[in-house]
């Protein structure tokens, strides 16, 4: 197993921080990078110690403290000439003009031109036939091309990836070789995700393993302008993905990299209230809410079928919170019950508070947050703001205090109920900037401890607390739980 830092969690070490300082320098003065670059590029840094005193590889580069120090990009960079080596190469390269890909890809484009015809064509003949000027029939032929265009490229498309992983090998410590599809798979995690090998983190790791170097500290930091559908800092260190990392690095380190933090055993849901109807816990940081694909970790779902034995599952959670976030959840007993508290959730009629502690200062006392969120298909399960694709999430929030550490403890009253909706309304720039304390997911260099953000209070309308003999009201106070005191 690979001594190395947990890609996922980290600080940067001093010596890495000076890595990245004179990454960005020597981009900055090389003639033609600083133009490439500029746009936005994930780089990966590598510090490892020389096992044998031969001459060096190409790619690397002597540094402090007896080590060397190895630099990558993430994806391609068009236009990108580097006669001198200094970035370690691709572990596959797609771009050499006589390999598959380019040719292959060259025929998807053409297929992809036939189909940007024959739509325009149809939609021609369309406004034709609405205007009367043309018979019928022929716009129905060109959708049966259409039909039968679409699924060549997606058939040759999934060919073509399938292809392009199959060359993707990558080596473990042992020095054993395996492909990215065949991690994956032994991973159970299916097929892999567009892109898988060619994030900066393995391709270092990659070059080092077969080089005789033995990996130190490995990082990963941004350069250039943000992306437009999420937030990047230039010079600011960030998390490897785990989408197309995870397996990866696993693999390739002997570790289990990503694990959700372990539980202690000595933390179990509180519970709040209980009747024959429903039982109202606070479930503790750490524990997931359902189930997931690794059945031995500890989730609130089974809990409570333990506790509960008489209860039917699905018919249980009313809602979810996620793993790292402490608070109140409700559950239902019977599936009757469920169906009434589902319908109060989807018709916006029970009333949830959080309290969090931000890091960073939040100028206005109180108001609402609307966004546009989805899922990154590229680093899941980190959200994005997307203005084209994304659902709508409101927010409305109050400040509680604003602390002399340059903190802040926040109240936010969700609206809606997307998938980490409070956590990217306070780290987004286009929220509050304000990412809350020890958020792994985004914050761009993680504080301490755990996520501090607590479901805190619960409401329900008078006639449905009246339905279900409850009260209207359940509070769980999480100030100790987000701050510590």
């Amino acid at each position: 197993m690979l001594h190395i830092n947990n890609p996922y969690l980290y600080h940067p070490l001093p010596s890495v921080r000076r890595a990245a300082d004179d990454i960005c320098l020597y981009i900055e003065q090389h003639p033609t990078w600083g133009v490439l670059f500029e746009q936005g590029k994930m780089l990966g840094i590598l510090l490892a110690r020389v096992k044998v005193s031969d001459s060096m590889p190409q790619a690397v580069h002597p540094w402090s403290d007896g080590m060397v120090l190895l630099v990558a990009y993430s994806g391609v960079v068009n236009g990108l000439t580097d006669p001198d080596h200094y970035f370690v190469p691709p572990v596959y390269d797609l771009s050499h003009p006589d390999d598959f890909y380019m040719r292959e890809d060259a025929e998807i484009s053409l297929l992809n031109e036939r189909i940007a015809a024959l739509r325009s064509q149809k939609g021609l003949l369309e406004d034709e036939q609405s205007a009367g000027q043309s018979g019928g029939g022929r716009p129905a032929s060109i959708e049966h091309q259409l039909s039968q265009l679409q699924q060549e490229r997606r058939e040759r498309s999934a060919a073509l990836q399938l292809k392009i992983f199959s060359h993707f090998d990558f080596c473990n410590e042992q020095g054993e070789y395996r492909n990215v599809v065949d991690i994956f798979r032994d991973a159970k995690r299916g097929l892999p995700p567009g892109g898988t090998g060619e994030c900066a983190a393995p391709r270092l790791l990659q070059y080092a393993l077969q080089h005789g170097l033995e990996p130190v500290s490995l990082a990963e930091f941004w350069y250039g302008r943000s992306p437009s559908r999420y937030r990047r800092v230039h010079g600011q260190f960030y998390p490897s993905c785990i989408e197309k990392c995870s397996p990866l690095l696993a693999y390739m380190t002997g570790q289990r990299a990503a694990e959700p933090p372990a539980v202690d055993d000595a933390l179990q849901p509180e519970v709040l209230y209980d009747n024959d109807r429903v039982v109202v816990v606070c479930k503790p940081a750490g524990m997931l809410s359902q189930p997931a694909k690794d059945l031995s970790l500890p989730n609130l779902e089974q809990w409570l079928k333990r506790r509960y034995p008489d209860c039917r599952l699905p018919f249980m959670l009313a809602h979810r919170l996620d793993q790292a976030t402490s608070g109140v959840l409700i559950a239902a007993k019977d599936a009757q019950t469920h169906k009434a508290l589902q319908k109060a959730f989807e018709q916006k009629r029970i009333r949830k508070r959080y309290v969090a502690l931000l890091a960073g200062t939040v100028p206005s006392d109180c108001g609402i947050i609307s966004l546009p969120l989805c899922t990154n298909p590229d680093d899941r399960p980190r959200q994005v703001v997307d203005w084209q694709f994304g659902r709508e999430s409101l927010t409305r929030y109050e400040v509680l205090e604003r602390r002399q550490d340059g903190r802040t403890l926040i109240a936010f009253y969700p609206l809606t109920g997307r998938t980490h909706q409070l956590r990217l309304h306070a780290a987004s720039p286009f929220g509050l900037d304000c990412p809350i304390c020890g958020d792994t997911l985004y914050q761009e260099e993680p504080t301490p401890g755990r996520l501090c953000l607590h479901a805190e209070q619960i409401i329900f309308p008078d006639d449905l607390a009246e339905e279900l003999g409850m009260p209207k009201e359940i509070r769980k106070e999480g100030l100790k739980e987000v701050t510590g005191k």
